[in-house]
C-alpha cells in the first residue's frame, strides 16, 4: 500500500535531527537481513498505527506480501534512523492477481496484457520529514532498480487518504480526481467502491490534496476514478498507473537539477 502519510507529532520516537538543506542529510539502503525487515515493519506500525487507530501485534506491520518484496529505506545519515520506507514487486502480466493492488482493483482485467510491472506500496515517510523532500530522495533512488534491473514497462499502486476526522479533505481530494483528464485517470472498477459525501464545512487548507497524490500527478501517473474503502485502515485508495518511462524522464530532470551550482 502506497503512503498514507499525516501528522502526528505526539507519537515520535525516534531521536531525529531538523531537517538540513543539503541531500547529504539522506542515506538510502536496500533492506537485506531479517533484522533491518523487522526494523521498517516496526516502522511502518510506528506511522500508520497512530494516523490509523490501528493496533499492530508485537508492534510490527507486517502482511503476506513482505518476504516476496524489494524493501527501499531511506535513513537520517546522522541518527541512523529511517525517515522514509516503500517496497516494490516485480510482477509479469499473467501473476497480477497476486498483487495487493488486486485484492482491492480489478487489475488483471485492466492489465493482464502488460509484459512487466512493478508495484509499489507501504509507502510512509516521518512526520518531521513529510515537506516533500525525503520522498522525493526515495523515489531519485529507487529509478535504477525499477528501469534496469527490474526492466519494468509500468509501475502500479495504491495511493491512499485516511478518512477519520477528515471528511473535508477527503471530499475535495475525491472531487479533483473526478476532474482529472482522460490522461490522468483510469477507468479501472473498485471493488469496494465508496463516494464521500459533502461535508458540514471546510478550511482552505482541506483542498489541497495529499503530497504524495501531487507526487504521482508531477510523473504523469494516471488515478482511478473510483475509490476502494479499505475498513481495516479506515481510508480510502485509488488506484495509480505509471508508465516507467515518464519515471525516467522525472528522473534524468531531478539529476540535472541537483548538478546545479
Amino acid at each position: 500500500m502506497l503512503d498514507k502519510l499525516n501528522h502526528y507529532r505526539h507519537h515520535l520516537n525516534f531521536p531525529l535531527l531538523r531537517q538540513k538543506s543539503s541531500t547529504t542529510q539522506y542515506k538510502f539502503e536496500w533492506v537485506e537481513t531479517l533484522k533491518e525487515l523487522e526494523e521498517v515493519q516496526r516502522f511502518r506500525a510506528e506511522q500508520f498505527g497512530p494516523q490509523f487507530g490501528i493496533h499492530f501485534d508485537s508492534g510490527l506491520d507486517q502482511d503476506v506480501y513482505d518476504f516476496g518484496c524489494e524493501h527501499a529505506v531511506l535513513r537520517e545519515k546522522w541518527s541512523g534512523e529511517i525517515v522514509a520506507y516503500t517496497r516494490l514487486k516485480h510482477f509479469l502480466g499473467h501473476e497480477l492477481a497476486q498483487s495487493y493492488s488486486a485484492q482491492e482493483f480489478d487489475v488483471v482485467g485492466h492489465l493482464s496484457h502488460v509484459p512487466s510491472v512493478v508495484e509499489i506500496g507501504r509507502t510512509c515517510v516521518h512526520p518531521q520529514f513529510r515537506s516533500g523532500k525525503a520522498l522525493s530522495i526515495l523515489w531519485l533512488n529507487l529509478v535504477p532498480k525499477i528501469l534496469w534491473s527490474m526492466k519494468a514497462k509500468y509501475l502500479m499502486g495504491c495511493v491512499s487518504i485516511h478518512l477519520d476526522n477528515n471528511a473535508a479533505r477527503v471530499y475535495h481530494t475525491h472531487r479533483k480526481i473526478q476532474q482529472l483528464t482522460s490522461a490522468q485517470s483510469l477507468d479501472i472498477a473498485s471493488k469496494h467502491p465508496y463516494e464521500p459525501q459533502h461535508p458540514a464545512y471546510s478550511f482552505t487548507q482541506d483542498e489541497r490534496i495529499p503530497k504524495l497524490f501531487q507526487m504521482y500527478l508531477s510523473m504523469q501517473a494516471r488515478l482511478s476514478k473510483q475509490a476502494f474503502y479499505d475498513e481495516a485502515f479506515q481510508c480510502l485508495d485509488y488506484f495509480v498507473l505509471l508508465e516507467v518511462n515518464q519515471i525516467a524522464k522525472s528522473f534524468v530532470m531531478n539529476k540535472r537539477v541537483h548538478r546545479r551550482p
